[in-house]
């Protein structure tokens, strides 16, 4: 299930992206949706960075964390 919202994640993004380019070399305005689905990822994919980091340095300095179904897969 996680690789499916992965490669939704991504194509959502590649199309957000690609519609901004486009917008800009053809000098439209880009409409006012495409902009808050890209500030919506922006926000996710900053807050996850920040969690993920966390968790990282939580490790890095052996705090015990519980990351459920994620040690099975080690």
């Amino acid at each position: 299930m996680t690789q499916f919202f992965v490669l939704m994640y991504g194509m959502l993004t590649m199309f957000v992206l690609l519609s901004i380019q486009r917008n800009q070399q053809l000098q439209q305005p880009t409409p006012q949706m495409v902009t808050m689905v890209g500030w919506g990822l922006f926000s996710l994919s900053s807050t996850l960075a920040v969690l993920f980091g966390a968790v990282a340095m939580a490790l890095a300095i052996g705090v015990q964390v519980p990351l459920g179904s994620f040690e099975a897969m080690f």
